[in-house]
């Protein structure tokens, strides 16, 4: 079946009123081929959207698919052996567009290993549950003086640390965290999100960053967003720097060290929803995953932008977290089905899968790194609320838990 994603969609509609960025313009003609059941100038769009979207396995699907209904079953297999290599599941039997391969050997073979990548994969441990049920806990931040976790609420509006104890209580769903130690500064992400249990509607859009004394709680600074959205992830430098992305509607900002006004880095359009960003060891580069797009690398001192290019077998669309831990990345991909957490090496030629699979993992978010040791919050329960914030019917109290991956030293 030939697939529209809905984020990708969404990307388009909203940069509908704006000149339309290459990969804007050819992922709405990609949709209006697939209406029109026009596989050959689908076949045609999707090879030059390709290399604008790299890592998304959405457009090597529909490829397949499109090879597979123009008679070319060779460009079709390669394909659907792409998909199976990244580790991610797919009903391909069952895709009436994919019936002209169900003879062939290799397809079978395909069959088999996609099977396969439902099997779970844990190379984890629990370091320590939550107080509370129904958080929807969405970042984790550590202290290193203090050696407490903080953890971030959108349904509860709140800042905890792991003893259970509430840290800061806000208007406004917490999104992402980081700890500066140094400054003695918990920086938090804030903004108005659906899921939150006490939220005014008349406040959709608004969203701000703020800078809690991390010894006494107290609120030091509000910044308010220069972009309406949902500042939704960020990380920060050596020297305090604070680096934010919008996600809803697309954005990369900073915040230097003193200043009390967030500037834009990005070009509009460019990102239709960045997730948590990740400095180089240097600090020159600026890692900003995409939720659709990839991942792009950003030149700090001239703002330039270049999407990595990844293998053929490596998937890089639906990352919300990404850290770089010595010569690789770790990435949080929950927009993959598996959901799942993931090791490339940063020239994005091998992976491994570190945890996928398991009731334990649930839908991961955000993680941390302390030492060698990456921590992240898993079965956060986002997936038991519908779009308009409401737990579905007959879902059960969400236990979330924080879990520990001790990484090696090399991929």
């Amino acid at each position: 079946m030939i697939r529209i994603g809905f984020l990708a969609v969404l990307a388009f509609l909203l940069l509908a009123a704006a000149p339309e960025p290459r990969w804007a313009v050819l992922n709405r003609a990609a949709g209006q081929a697939i209406k029109a059941k026009d596989y050959a100038k689908l076949r045609e769009t999707l090879r030059e959207l390709k290399p604008l979207m790299p890592g998304n396995p959405q457009i090597v699907y529909n490829l397949a698919a499109s090879d597979a209904a123009l008679g070319d079953a060779l460009a079709a297999l390669a394909e659907l052996r792409s998909l199976a290599s990244m580790g991610l599941t797919y009903d391909f039997a069952a895709d009436a567009d994919l019936s002209p391969l169900r003879k062939s050997i290799e397809f079978a073979a395909i069959l088999k290993q996609t099977a396969g990548n439902k099997k779970p994969v844990s190379h984890s441990a629990p370091a320590f549950p939550l107080a509370e049920p129904d958080l929807i806990p969405e970042d984790i931040a550590f202290d290193a003086v203090t050696q407490h976790f903080y953890l971030a609420s959108v349904r509860r509006a709140k800042i905890i640390r792991n003893d259970g104890r509430n840290f800061a209580v806000t208007d406004w769903p917490v999104l992402a965290l980081r700890v500066d130690s140094q400054r003695r500064i918990l920086w938090a992400a804030t903004g108005w999100v659906a899921h939150c249990g006490q939220c005014k509607k008349t406040d959709v859009d608004k969203t701000a960053l703020l800078a809690f004394d991390l010894d006494s709680g107290q609120l030091k600074q509000r910044i308010e967003s220069p972009v309406k959205g949902l500042l939704g992830d960020m990380t920060i430098s050596r020297s305090g720097e604070i680096y934010v992305s919008e996600g809803i509607h697309g954005a990369v900002l900073r915040l230097r060290q003193g200043a009390k006004e967030l500037e834009r880095l990005d070009v509009p359009g460019e990102f239709p929803s960045p997730q948590t960003p990740a400095l180089s060891s240097d600090e020159k580069t600026l890692y900003v995953p995409d939720y659709v797009r990839g991942i792009a690398a950003m030149t700090l001192s001239t703002r330039h932008v270049t999407w990595l290019k990844p293998a053929d077998d490596i998937a890089l669309s639906g990352i919300d977290g990404l850290y770089i831990y010595r010569d690789s990345f770790i990435a949080v991909e929950n927009g993959t089905s598996p959901p799942r957490i993931m090791r490339f090496s940063l020239d994005l030629r091998k992976q491994e899968v570190l945890e996928a699979n398991t009731p334990e993992l649930g839908e991961p978010t955000h993680g941390t790194m302390v030492g060698d040791t990456f921590y992240f919050i898993a079965n956060t329960g986002w997936d038991q609320y519908n779009d308009e914030g409401q737990k579905k019917p007959a879902s059960k109290p969400v236990e979330s838990t924080v879990r520990k991956l001790v990484l090696t030293s090399s991929l």
